[in-house]
């Protein structure tokens, strides 16, 4: 058996080397079903598509239907190939489950198959292809299409066929010959069937395909088979999640709340303790489990009660041996047949409750807007940049997030993809910094074959057209090159490209969001960027805070970050010292949260037993003072001498020395370039 794989912007195939013959069962048809020749001739698909009518009788309503949603979405009935990819690291958690659970499936499927000329194929429930596998030759038909990994295959993309149809009816669906709505993919037959996972929600589709004189007498049954299995899995997981889940939450409720709670069998032992129940027993930080219960209670008579009369179903009060200010109560478990099978004990105490939260105000923990979930915060600044991020969510407009190194801007920018009507489609990230003058066109338009020297013979599509009903993030939009600005200021203003060496003029559907940590506004003073880019591109301006001045963020994401890093590295994670907090708080982060999280890692290193003190700190945040430097700031009574106004005459001074250069300037000042934009504006201080 031989798979499609993507190979840069194209295919290659490889060899599958499972061993055929160790597969079992083999899956076999229950019935042949439909004969497979198309249902219309070529004169009713072509008066469809020129006129929007069928001539003559017409065709199955789905397929009907199916034509004129083609219709609505304006896809192109021409011969054409798949154009419309997504990048495989946008589906890999899907690829990942697959290859997990349907590895077998798929091998007993193909071994039904072998020498019939197919070959099956597994989508998403967008209908993104994640698996292409079959015979070498049918590969090869395939990879003219470009029907393999990465590529969409909804009706919205390339019109009519199996999988995008199944996806969008939920239903199975055979599309043979012209009952495709596009040209290109009248040599196909073929059959697929949507796969629903145990919510009822499409979670993918599977398909078998060929040309038309393959056998495909056996195809429905197939792929119906394969499919009900795939769903018994996919159910099955969901249940064994489920169940982790109920676990993980009676076990968090166990070991949270304050009563003491002991799970003791008819043998009197104890089963299971939580921490209260060891401190209010004096047992702190010692295990009871396999310990009698009547070292601690007078159990001995509960337990003879229960064995020689008729168990009683209400609690019974029994008293503390270790602990006269414990009141503990006994409730027996009956099984399902009316057997006695455990007790529970419950254990109380008058006490006064600690508190746990964290310095900031919990009224800050509100649900955050749909796509922003992954930007963790408490501050105040932070919330209000993300509504406005949201808000900006909701229009075609351009935005331009602004902020240091490190803010996290690609964070925001995917934010606004996931929050927007522009989610299904794709979100294609370009990095303008990494992009050489030579090919920044080519790049973002594409070109057509044999547009320059080494150009690939059928030319390629750029990043606009591969953002096409989706989100180009245009991150380093600074370090665009002068002369190449223009280009990209007619793409913004027409929504229309040129690929390199063409003439056609392509539409283009695409949110465009751009970032930057300069300052564009003097880059158009210094004559380094175009004003007229600057002013379509900053439609909607988000400046994103640096860490040091969203302080209450620093211990959330401290927490966050180290117990993520300690369970990516299968280590313990104990906490971080109060002290450490404190420290992580008072540091100015001139490199953001890329800075805290490179920090986290470093303790978590450092930290044998998961509990991060201030010696497992990198050495520059063990030498920072406790003390913020605007709490040691000296003055007189009269408040005349302040150190702020000394550090910020000392970078007035240095800039006019150095002719306003701000990298000449930061270097004699032994800082960082961001560091030093930070402080002019903190500063207000004008260069």
């Amino acid at each position: 058996m031989y798979t499609l794989y993507r190979d840069g912007e194209g295919f290659g195939v490889r060899q599958d080397t499972t061993d055929m013959a160790v597969v079992s069962p083999e899956l076999r048809p229950l019935t042949a079903r439909r004969v497979a020749s198309p249902r219309v001739a070529y004169n009713q698909w072509k008066s469809f598509v020129e006129e929007g009518r069928v001539r003559g009788r017409n065709p199955d309503p789905l397929l009907l239907e199916s034509w004129e949603r083609c219709r609505q979405l304006n896809v192109d009935p021409a011969p054409r190939s798949c154009w419309n990819f997504t990048p495989m690291n946008q589906i890999e958690p899907f690829t990942n489950l697959l290859r997990e659970i349907a590895s077998d499936v798929e091998q007993r499927t193909y071994a039904a198959l072998k020498g019939k000329g197919l070959l099956l194929t597994i989508t998403d429930a967008k209908g993104r292809v994640a698996r292409t596998c079959g015979e070498l030759e049918i590969l090869k038909q395939a990879d003219k299409l470009n029907f393999g990994p990465g590529a969409n295959w909804a009706e919205k993309s390339v019109g009519t066929n199996a999988i995008g149809t199944a996806l969008a009816t939920g239903r199975p669906m055979q599309v043979f010959g012209q009952e495709h709505f596009c040209e290109s993919h009248h040599a196909w037959n073929c059959t697929a069937c949507p796969i629903f996972d145990a919510r009822g929600e499409l979670w993918g589709c599977f398909d078998i395909s060929g040309p038309p004189d393959a056998d495909h007498s056996m195809s429905f049954d197939l792929v119906l088979n394969a499919v009900r299995e795939l769903e018994k899995r996919l159910f099955h997981m969901h249940m064994v999640e489920m169940e982790g889940k109920f676990c993980s939450l009676m076990s968090a409720a166990f070991n949270s709340v304050l009563t003491g709670v002991l799970s003791v069998g008819v043998d009197g032992r104890i089963n299971s303790a939580n921490g209260a129940a060891e401190a209010l027993l004096g047992q702190s930080g010692q295990s009871l489990r396999g310990r009698f219960a009547s070292n601690f209670l007078d159990f001995e008579s509960f337990l003879a009660r229960q064995k020689h009369d008729s168990p009683r179903a209400e609690p019974v009060e029994l008293r503390c041996l270790t602990n006269p200010n414990v009141t503990a109560r006994a409730a027996p478990v009956f099984s399902i047949d009316g057997q006695w099978c455990d007790t529970v004990i419950t254990l109380t105490e008058r006490q006064q409750c600690r508190s746990w939260t964290t310095p900031a105000a919990l009224d800050n923990l509100s649900e955050p807007p749909k796509g922003f979930a992954a930007i963790l915060h408490r501050s105040n600044a932070m919330r209000e940049t993300i509504q406005r991020a949201a808000n900006a969510a909701r229009t075609p407009s351009t935005v331009l997030l602004t902020g240091e190194s490190g803010t996290g801007k690609e964070l925001f920018a995917r934010g606004i993809h996931q929050a927007g009507p522009k989610a299904d489609g794709p979100f294609v990230a370009v990095n303008c910094g990494a992009l050489s003058e030579e090919l920044v066109q080519s790049e973002l338009f594409g070109y057509c074959g044999g547009a320059f020297t080494g150009a690939d013979k059928k030319g390629r599509i750029g990043k606009f057209e591969q953002a096409n009903h989706g989100v180009l993030f245009l991150d380093e939009i600074s370090e665009m090159p002068l002369n190449m600005q223009v280009n990209l200021l007619r793409a913004l203003e027409e929504r229309r490209i040129v690929r390199v060496g063409g003439s056609t003029s392509r539409p283009v559907d695409v949110k465009v969001i751009a970032a930057t940590n300069r300052d564009l506004a003097q880059h158009v003073a210094d004559g380094a960027f175009r004003e007229d880019l600057y002013y379509r591109i900053n439609v909607v301006g988000i400046h994103i805070p640096a860490l040091r001045e969203r302080t209450d963020d620093v211990p959330l994401l401290a927490q966050h970050h180290a117990r993520r890093l300690c369970s990516d590295f299968e280590l313990p994670y104990a906490g971080i010292a109060p002290e450490v907090l404190d420290v992580l708080s008072r540091h100015d982060w001139p490199g953001n949260v890329r800075e805290l999280i490179n920090c986290m890692e470093s303790a978590v290193n450092n930290a044998p037993e998961g509990y991060i003190r201030i010696e497992h700190l990198p050495r520059q945040l063990r030498d920072t003072p406790r003390t913020k430097e605007s709490d040691m700031t000296p003055h007189t009574e009269q408040g005349g001498f302040r150190l702020d106004n000394v550090e910020a005459e000392t970078i007035r001074e240095a800039l006019q020395h150095h002719n306003g250069n701000v990298s000449r300037t930061a270097k004699a000042l032994g800082i960082g370039r961001n560091t030093l934009y930070a402080k002019m504006r903190r500063f207000s201080i004008d260069y």
